[in-house]
């Protein structure tokens, strides 16, 4: 998943406004609801720039992505942090976490309810009693007109993104690279749109409680179309 071509792009490209954008609502989060919290897992991590972020402040971040390329990435970036190549449905850390987040809509990349829920129960198995896992799912309301979008890299290089739905909720997103009019990529990812209802209920059958739903993690935030879900270990 994720070809080397493709990983440079992502990081490259400025793609990285996501975590970066989030990471500053996270500490604003944690000060306000979690201050004690000294140990946090990223689930999905990518090219690692949360934890990277979060390890500036003092926080003891480590994180996981399916994606080699990506965690090689995020190794060059940050190497004295903890980036490990795994699957999250079965990843067994060696510790626990106080906090566990999995965001970039990195849950619909699971695109069955059993592997969802094998997911979350993995995460409930290695976080500390009270510590909370963060998340965020795509929304229908996401899914942009299938027209793609044309991005100008350099000089030699071109990309295009074009996301589309079907009737079953499945988002395909695809991704073409050019450099010199050449095409040197063309990868497709694909994604499952959920429920509020089908997670809610996926995640009480793996232990959690305190489950909520909300178009921004802070109170005093803008809403926007993804869902931030927060739930707790008791």
């Amino acid at each position: 998943m994720y070809s080397k071509i493709f990983s440079r792009i992502y990081n490259e490209f400025g793609w990285n406004y996501y975590p970066e954008a989030f990471a500053g609502q996270l500490l604003t989060w944690l000060t306000a609801n979690a201050p004690q919290a000294q140990r946090i897992l990223d689930l999905g991590c990518g090219t690692g720039v949360l934890c990277r972020i979060l390890r500036k402040h003092g926080i003891a971040a480590d994180g996981v992505d399916l994606s080699e390329n990506m965690v090689a990435i995020a190794r060059e970036a940050d190497p004295e942090g903890r980036y490990d190549v795994g699957d999250m449905t079965v990843y067994e850390p060696e510790g626990r976490y106080d906090i566990v987040t999995c965001t970039g809509d990195a849950v619909n990349h699971l695109t069955d309810t059993a592997a969802v829920e094998k997911m979350f129960r993995k995460v409930h198995s290695y976080l500390e009693e009270g510590g909370v896992f963060i998340f965020d799912l795509l929304n229908e309301t996401e899914v942009p007109d299938p027209e793609p979008i044309e991005f100008r890299y350099d000089e030699h290089t071109d990309a295009s993104l074009q996301m589309t739905k079907d009737e079953a909720g499945i988002v395909t997103l695809k991704v073409r690279v050019k450099e010199d009019g050449e095409n040197v990529l063309e990868e497709t990812v694909t994604e499952r749109l959920y429920g509020t209802e089908i997670i809610r209920g996926l995640l009480e059958n793996a232990g959690f409680a305190q489950i909520a739903f909300a178009h921004r993690l802070l109170e005093e935030g803008k809403d926007v179309p993804t869902w931030y879900v927060t739930a707790e270990k008791p």
